[in-house]
């Protein structure tokens, strides 16, 4: 029970929460209230009284918010400032509420707000520069050597496997030990093809920091097709985010928290993209915040970032981030415990968790085989070995727990489309998918559109409006036909009872199945209609009278009348007139007295009321048969339609009838359900008009559920179904503007009237079993293809979009055999597209009518194996029954024909075609087929393929260029992490990435600086024997890399000849990338190098050294300058503090972290002076070593 839990969790942390100046923790006066004393040190040890309350108990201990206070008075204003901003803590048990509240009072009494490896908090800066860590001493007889390199820090408070703080008592080579466990684990995952970063110090005992393991998306394996249909890029990286909290633990640790009666998990997951194989700080943070300002699945144009980052370091939203995150979260450990007592691979554990979450599991009556069967994916067996590779598997003593959950990741991103979004089961279905979706349960489809994890429809609406008014169109047309199969069962749809409401025209026939009787079979086996209107439910629907106030949109309802509630919809309709429905909000309910929003019909795209009721005279109704609504200027408001009446003959109260969104739409009959997908769908408005209300949001808000009064919740679910049931990958390919279409090279020529969308379908894998029925079928052929028409009626295409054309089903006998049916002359499938849905009278029906494209046929375009020996028959049509031979490339519709199409482009280059079988168009010519409708491995070289231009296979013989494959540089910092004890980092790149060429030699020459045109300090003349065998030890160890290593790797050069002075170095930093401002700076000004002078106290090593720079001066903070350099040229750095040194630290360390900042473009790169170049002068030199010692000690 959740008071039971926070009652064990206070009384665990009264006995065990232990810090030096936390004391009586104990209950509070009020139920969920505790108390703490917190000693303030520099205050002559006054007490605070912090007090913490649980809003509410019962959500313990998982939602819950915590209310922070104090009673005590005359506390400091910063300390009560910390009080007030630490926030509400959601989700946090009482130990670590405890936790996070005594760090920030620590920070805050210590005079520093920065925490170097907290990434909720910002990190202080000098003069607008983030700092470097603090470090802790450790004892003489450490291992200096081996971790002086990585400048270690210590946390505040550790905490303790249970999430409770203890008191430091970790040895040096427990730290250590811990050290080495963390290098293991991360060069594991190197070795296994994945690039590692951290964000935050991560050894030598911190406590909170992040790890992040990544690999371009160009290496996994992923068609073109499905990389479109999944919104990533092949130079992207996919990277999984991995937020420890309470110190590094291994995996056997995560385990035993993960496992008992109080579970805790250490360790927390985000999932992303972005152009760098590590994300900036900035990026980590608002991944890891729990409230996000922005919608998590805008993509490309809304990414998860605070302006002005680097935007290579952005970290951009996945298309399944939510649900995969979702899952790792909550599952990853349970499942691996699984594998590890029972053995099974990740399929048998994935389904044990599934079968068995939430009860008491027990092997005593054995395990069902079951669970031990392989996984015989065949999208699987053609995926890369870094995809499919199970670590788990090789039986590691010390397995990598950052590797393991990466493949785990990689299982689900890749085969997304095996399974379910929501409950993460197999998805059992009789066709293949492009795009993820969900299993056949009501509850996960339910969840999948309600909770956010299906797609984003504002993004869609935003980025292809064309593509949303085509799925609607296709949507409504199979509706007014009756001919819908799936419906959006389980979504909890209020609806108008489709039995109170006008009848549509009348009962549909269909015509147009005269001759290719296959032609709605082959896409997608579509059943008749079911003529029972019997209702399962219970709820009898009813009419209601009542009185309508025309001026003020005001229901007066009568006694016995229904009792309506704010932003519920109802249905008017007036006994007056010929039956037109009016659907409305209710914006008001003081009953008997109901205020509306503005009414709005078929029709009508929307019926502007907000002018004030004087302004408002009466306008003759006239109905919609007779005269439609004129448009209204967009100026007003984001609806359409001007102002009218609703009454033919003014009357200021007419009688009315209500009808109530109230039933519940899984309760109808088939026939019902499909009249009311097409009465809702009346109701939505125009893309063109949504889209202009998103924009209208400036990216903020943008949900169309937020635009009340014009878009029912029912219109809203209907549309989001639609758009995210869809798992076939269509792609605008003109662009239309108004009424006119720009002239595109990609455009088919030979269909100049046809608006042209590029369509693929199947499973990721289908273009990869497509290219291989090829190589066994014709690969020696002149033309392995050929290409051909595929026709349908237009209430089919729903159907085909979801399902994919196949033959399941016979509905109107095959004439010609079994197969898809195909024609070389577009006429002949048009003759079989244009059958379709009217009425008695002969007008055409199922046209949606706030299309702006108005759909009236559809064909699509597909590539086949050019076998026709082996197809069931060739004349008068192309039957072809293997599947896995036919690839959809283009989907053509005749739309409004006020919509004009330019001049023909002819494509720059072109797909070779058979001669015997090329396609005729509607504008009766041989059709021109853009290369770029086939993927790039089977395109042609078009000219010379360099030689050292190398291509690198990934299974089933597709292949990448090096271009998408060239790594960015990795990262100081990462590549530290990578080293062993004694270990150059040379050998780490080389066993990390073998094969690759060394960068690019630098032009710094060392040995060519002047000393004699320096401004130097004066040699100190001081001198003491700790400090000079420390200096001696220190120069010939560093001295000793700079040996080992080639100048342009290293990017630090020290000239042994310059050295007159044990106390006084002069070091130059070079090789800059290419890309920084300060490298190009540097090189307009013709200089190779950044020279530096460090100068050692007599203290040395209990103190750290003064670092400044000589030559050349650097733009300062004021005036826009960054990378860390002050007034007079000195480093402000938090290392070179003393509250930041650590006596272990060494000088290679140091170099390279003064290097780093040099390089950070956070918040703002280094830049340098303007003019000619000149050096700081030794009285700045003099300032800047005062004001260091005056501000640090």
């Amino acid at each position: 029970m959740p008071r039971k839990a926070f009652v064990e969790d206070l009384q665990q942390a009264i006995g065990s929460f232990n810090h030096q100046r936390t004391s009586e923790v104990k209950f509070g006066v009020e139920d969920g209230s505790l108390t703490f004393n917190y000693a303030l040190p520099t205050h002559g040890g006054l007490i605070v009284t912090v007090q913490a309350l649980v809003t509410d108990v019962g959500e313990y201990p998982s939602s819950h918010m915590y209310m922070i206070y104090t009673t005590s008075e005359n506390i400091p204003a910063d300390v009560g400032e910390e009080i007030q901003d630490v926030g509400t803590l959601d989700g946090l048990r009482v130990g670590d509420m405890l936790s996070k509240i005594t760090k920030r009072l620590d920070k805050a009494t210590a005079g520093s707000e920065h925490d170097p490896v907290n990434l909720d908090e910002d990190a202080m800066d000098c003069d607008g520069a983030s700092t470097e860590a603090s470090e802790p001493e450790l004892e003489e007889d450490s291992d200096a050597e081996s971790i002086g390199a990585w400048s270690p820090t210590t946390p505040v408070n550790p905490t303790n496997a249970s999430g409770g703080v203890t008191s430091r008592t970790r040895s040096s080579s427990m730290i250590l030990n811990t050290n080495r466990r963390i290098r293991s684990d991360m060069l594991l995952a190197k070795e296994a093809g994945f690039r590692v970063g951290h964000l935050g110090l991560l050894v030598n005992d911190a406590e909170d920091f992040l790890i992040t393991i990544s690999i371009r998306v160009a290496k996994l394996g992923i068609s073109e097709e499905a990389m479109q249909a999944w919104h990533l890029k092949p130079h992207q990286y996919f990277i999984l985010l991995l937020r420890y909290n309470s110190g590094y633990q291994p995996l056997e640790d995560l385990l035993k928290a993960n496992s008992g009666p109080h579970r805790s998990q250490h360790v927390l997951f985000r999932v992303g993209l972005s152009n760098r194989y590590n994300v900036s700080r900035d990026a980590a943070m608002e991944a890891f915040s729990q409230i996000k300002a922005k919608d998590e699945s805008q993509y490309e144009y809304d990414p998860i970032l605070k302006q002005g980052s680097d935007r290579s370091s952005r970290l951009y939203p996945c298309f399944i981030g939510t649900p995969l995150q979702e899952l790792i979260n909550k599952r990853l450990l349970s499942i691996i415990n699984y594998r590890n007592a029972l053995g099974f691979g990740w399929k048998g554990a994935e389904a044990w968790y599934t079968d068995h979450q939430g009860s008491n599991w027990s092997t005593d009556d054995g395990v069902d085989t079951k669970y031990y069967s392989p996984d015989t994916s065949s999208q699987a067996a053609a995926l890369p070995r870094v995809v499919t590779n199970d670590h788990l598997e090789r039986g590691t003593a010390q397995p990598s727990f950052p590797l393991v959950a990466m493949q785990f990741a990689l299982r689900h991103l890749v085969r997304c489309t095996e399974f379910c979004l929501v409950c993460h089961a197999p998805v059992e279905d009789d066709f293949e998918a492009l795009k993820p979706y969900v299993c056949s349960k009501p509850l996960c489809l339910y969840q999948y559109m309600s909770f956010g994890f299906g797609p984003s429809i504002e993004h869609d609406i935003i980025s292809q409006p064309h593509v949303v008014d085509l799925l609607t169109s296709f949507c409504y047309a199979s509706a007014a036909a009756a001919r819908l199969k799936n419906l959006p069962n389980g979504l909890s749809l209020s609806v108008p009872a489709p039995s109170l409401l006008p009848l549509r025209a009348g009962p549909p026939v269909y015509s147009g199945y005269n001759s290719l009787t296959d032609a709605d079979n082959s896409s997608g086996g579509v059943t008749k209609p079911d003529s029972s209107h019997a209702v399962r439910s219970t709820h009898t629907p009813k009419r209601y009278k009542a009185k309508f106030d025309q001026v003020n949109m005001e229901l007066i309802i009568p006694t016995g009348g229904p009792f309506l509630h704010t932003n519920q919809w109802i249905v008017l309709t007036f006994p007056s007139t010929t039956g037109e429905c009016f659907h409305c909000r209710v914006i008001e309910a003081l009953h008997p007295t109901v205020r509306l929003g503005p009414p709005i019909n078929r029709s009508s795209l929307h019926i502007n009321l907000g002018l004030q009721p004087e302004n408002r005279p009466p306008i003759p109704y006239q109905p919609f048969a007779a005269k439609p609504t004129p448009p209204l200027p967009q100026a007003l408001t984001p609806a359409a339609t001007p102002p009218r009446q609703l009454l033919g003959e003014y009357t200021r109260y007419p009688d009315v009838e209500i009808i109530v969104y109230d039933q519940n739409f899984d309760d109808l009959s088939l026939q019902d359900k499909q009249t009311t997908i097409c009465t809702v769908l009346d109701t939505l408005p125009s893309v063109s008009d949504m889209k202009e209300y998103l924009q209208s949001k400036h990216g903020k808000d943008m949900d169309l559920r937020k635009w009340q009064d014009r878009i029912s919740p029912a219109a809203a679910g209907v549309l989001r179904w639609i758009i995210a049931s869809n798992r076939s990958c269509i792609i605008e390919v003109d662009h239309i503007e108004g009424e006119t279409s720009r002239a595109s090279e990609e455009r088919v020529t030979g269909m100049s009237q046809w608006m042209q969308f590029r369509f693929a379908q199947g499973a990721p894998d289908k273009e990869q079993r497509f290219i291989q029925s090829i190589r066994d079928t014709t690969a020696t052929a002149r033309h392995p293809t050929q290409y051909a028409w595929h026709g349908s009626p237009l209430h089919n295409w729903h159907s085909i979009v979801r399902e994919g054309l196949h033959f399941q089903d016979t509905a109107h006998g095959r004439a010609y055999g079994h197969g898809v049916y195909h024609a070389t002359n577009v006429q002949t499938s048009l003759g079989y597209s244009s059958g379709g849905c009217v009425t008695h009278d002969g007008k055409s029906f199922g046209t949606w009518p706030h299309s702006q494209l108005k759909i009236s046929q559809a064909v699509a375009l597909n590539e086949i194996v050019n076998a026709p020996t082996q197809f069931v028959s060739t004349a008068p049509h192309l039957v072809v029954a293997q599947l896995d031979w036919i690839q959809t490339r283009y989907l053509f519709v005749r739309i409004n024909a006020s919509i004009k199409f330019g001049n023909e482009v002819q494509p720059s280059e072109a797909c070779l075609q058979d001669p015997a079988f090329t396609p005729t168009g509607a504008d009766g010519k041989r059709i021109v087929i853009p290369i770029t409708a086939v993927s790039k491995s089977r395109r042609p070289v078009s000219k010379a393929v360099p030689k050292s231009d190398k291509r690198i296979k990934l299974g089933r013989g597709s292949q990448i260029d090096d271009a998408i494959l060239l790594s960015d540089d990795t990262d100081i910092e990462d590549l530290q992490i990578l080293m062993s004890d004694h270990e150059e980092p040379e050998a780490v790149m080389t066993r990390a990435a073998p094969g690759l060429e060394k960068a690019a030699k630098t032009d710094f020459v060392p040995g060519t600086l002047d000393q004699d045109s320096l401004q130097l300090l004066e040699p100190p003349i001081y001198a003491t024997s700790t400090g000079t065998k420390a200096l001696q030890r220190e120069l010939n160890s560093t001295l000793k890399t700079q040996d080992s290593r080639p100048a342009h790797e290293l990017g630090w050069y020290i000239n042994r000849e310059l050295i007159n002075n044990m106390y006084q170095w002069i070091t130059e930093l070079h090789s800059f990338e290419s890309h920084l401002p300060l490298a190009k700076d540097l090189k307009a000004k013709g200089l190779t190098s950044v020279v530096m002078e460090v100068r050692f106290g007599k203290e040395y090593p209990m103190t750290p050294p003064f670092v400044r720079i000589v030559r050349p001066r650097f733009l300062s903070f004021m005036a826009g300058g960054g990378g860390h350099v002050t007034a007079g040229g000195a480093l402000c750095m938090e290392l070179l503090t003393n509250s930041g040194w650590s006596a272990v630290s060494n000088m290679e360390s140091v170099l390279l972290q003064v290097r780093l900042a040099l390089s950070s473009t956070d918040p703002r790169p280094a830049r340098l002076e303007q003019g000619p170049v000149k050096d700081y002068g030794v009285g700045e030199a003099i300032e800047a070593y005062v004001r260091a010692c005056q501000a640090h000690g």
